[in-house]
């Protein structure tokens, strides 16, 4: 069976077990992603990950791991492969919610509760000490091409920890 066909069976029969993010799963994934919890992580595109994301990362490494810490698993993707993640359910911009990814051509990142994008960021000039930010939509005017959403599909997958089974110890709390 070619792989692809053996993926698509996977995840089909996994569906049946998943559900729909929850309120307090993207107060999780919000509260992991939350900037100030990253002061000193440098933007590497493909990082070393024995550096750890509190080191560096680039955006798809960091949606990535901001959604398998808050219990949420996927198989990581490149930001030009993510848009066709089975995982995710595409929806127009204007249906983005908190803790959703907003997938940009060539950038992905994370939606907060202001309607801006935490996501890790090239800085040319240094004035930050963290690539990691939260910006405001309209910054990425300048990337071409459609923007859309990514809402997760499957959020208890069987053999992952329940959400009550996870620790979240160094997040920031969301209101």
């Amino acid at each position: 069976i070619p792989r692809k066909q053996t993926e698509r069976a996977n995840f089909s029969d996994l569906q049946s077990q998943c559900k729909p993010l929850s309120l307090e799963d993207r107060k999780r994934v919000l509260a992991i992603a939350h900037p100030e919890n990253f002061p000193l992580t440098r933007y590497r595109k493909g990082p070393r990950s024995e550096r750890g994301l509190e080191n560096e990362t680039d955006c798809s490494h960091f949606v990535h791991e901001v959604y398998q810490r808050a219990g949420l698993p996927y198989n990581f993707r490149t930001t030009s492969e993510l848009g066709k993640a089975e995982e995710f359910e595409r929806l127009p911009e204007e249906a983005a919610r908190p803790g959703d990814l907003m997938l940009f051509r060539g950038h992905v990142g994370i939606v907060d509760e202001n309607g801006k994008i935490i996501s890790a960021l090239r800085t040319r000039k240094r004035k930050r000490k963290s690539s990691i930010a939260s910006i405001d939509r309209r910054f990425f005017r300048t990337f071409r091409g459609q923007r859309y959403v990514l809402r997760y599909r499957c959020s208890n997958i069987e053999g992952e920890p329940s959400a009550e089974g996870r620790s979240t110890a160094s997040e920031k709390r969301v209101e």
